[in-house]
């Protein structure tokens, strides 16, 4: 019955208040959720990452994530600023599984929402969930410290339901990780992200005036 219900309020929402209209209310969802999950501080990387891996972080909200520690982000001075991330299975899978089960398919407004969302805001988006997904993570990025450093979370890959892939090269070249190897992450993960320091200077982003 739930089930039934989130498809009629997707395509309600689409046809009430567009496309547009819908993004923004799936990124109001992101904002207030992460807001709700308060703020963290680490005295390092190391830190964070055994609290992600402990569940003990806003970023365990959506299930297994990896931190693919021999991905380490540099800066332009050599010092590790960040790392890659890998979400093992999309937290509303579970619901897609049993919308698909129950009424056949995805409202169209799925789609739309993903292509809309594509064309105007990044091209990261396999289905309307996304939206809630990467809005979230870059709240709680803000609220996030490490070494009284606060954060960014950039998404990099991510698989749908039905295997279509998103990659997005420039970024993954900006930060100097291969976007093949993300390519074959895919594989395993639903969703490849990165969470590195805020204004950190990094060898792609070229000469910048003072």
């Amino acid at each position: 019955m739930l089930d039934v219900a989130l498809v009629s309020l997707i395509q309600d929402m689409s046809e009430k208040a567009g496309v547009e209209g819908t993004i923004q209310y799936w990124a109001r969802v992101g904002e207030s959720l992460a807001k709700r999950m308060g703020k963290e501080a680490y005295m390092g990387w190391p830190s964070f990452n055994v609290a992600l891996r402990e569940g003990r972080t806003a970023f365990s909200i959506e299930g297994s994530v990896t931190a693919l520690t021999d991905l380490a982000i540099t800066d332009v001075d050599g010092d590790v600023v960040g790392y890659i991330y890998a979400l093992e299975t999309c937290v509303f899978n579970p619901t897609i599984v049993r919308i698909r089960y129950s009424v056949g398919e995805l409202p169209r407004a799925d789609s739309a929402v993903a292509e809309e969302y594509n064309n105007s805001v990044r091209d990261t988006a396999v289905c309307n969930f996304c939206v809630i997904h990467q809005r979230f993570r870059e709240e709680v990025a803000k609220n996030i410290s490490i070494a009284e450093q606060s954060l960014d979370c950039v998404q990099l890959a991510n698989r749908g339901f039905t295997g279509e892939t998103k990659i997005t090269e420039d970024a993954l070249n900006k930060i100097g990780i291969n976007p093949e190897y993300v390519r074959s992450l895919l594989r395993n993960y639903a969703c490849v992200y990165a969470i590195l320091m805020r204004g950190a200077r990094m060898k792609g982003d070229g000469e910048e005036s003072d």
